[in-house]
């Protein structure tokens, strides 16, 4: 009866009734029952405001809890967002750190790799200097030799030579002096220069006495 007397439920059939069955032998029910008409009447009125109420609210903007919720809601989307452009933003200079890094370390590499060679040519120039050096040491050297070799064979004395002797004297001096010619040549090519100069090439002294 009571949910007939409620406005919501007009046209519609009590859809509790086997609820309705057990409940009503219970005590809790059967006071309500007693109550004063009054009362009764109060709590029908109050729920009939209730749904009076919802019924009001329907289509009307929502209350200030669910704004509150909704705004709530959206805060958090657009912080979320923000979260997410932030960390995009943070990957992409990574990325680009990276990048960088890469570029930097490529040309680090160039740069030892241009040392290196470098110092592979300055080595081989060093060594190149220290062989011309060693081969003028030589060269001075055999040079030395040759002209002292010269000086002993001129200082010999052709008085006492018969002709024999004086031919071997003659062709041993030739022999310097043709030695002397071919050191000059290997030198001058090998250095590129003026072929060095010192005493003369052995020429025949046909006089009788030493020189």
């Amino acid at each position: 009866m009571k949910y007939k007397e409620m406005a919501a439920s007009k046209g519609k059939p009590f859809p509790f009734k086997h609820a309705c069955a057990i409940l009503q032998t219970f005590d809790k029910w059967k006071l309500r029952d007693q109550e004063t008409a009054p009362k009764k009447s109060a709590m029908l009125r109050m729920d009939d405001s209730e749904d009076e109420e919802k019924e009001r609210n329907l289509g009307k903007p929502e209350g200030t809890k669910k704004g509150k919720q909704r705004v709530k809601m959206e805060g958090e989307a657009s912080s979320l967002r923000e979260k997410m452009e932030q960390m995009m933003k943070a990957i992409e200079e990574l990325t680009r750190k990276t990048l960088e890094t890469k570029i930097l370390i490529t040309e680090k590499k160039k740069e030892v790799k241009l040392a290196q060679v470098e110092a592979k040519r300055e080595e081989a120039k060093r060594k190149a200097d220290l062989e011309e050096r060693m081969i003028k040491v030589k060269e001075a050297k055999v040079w030395k030799e040759l002209m002292v070799e010269e000086k002993e064979h001129m200082m010999m004395s052709k008085k006492d030579m018969d002709e024999e002797q004086l031919q071997w004297w003659k062709d041993y001096n030739e022999d310097i002096a043709e030695r002397k010619r071919i050191f000059r040549g290997a030198s001058s090519t090998l250095r590129g220069d003026i072929p060095m100069s010192g005493g003369g090439d052995g020429g025949v002294d046909d006089s009788n006495g030493g020189v």
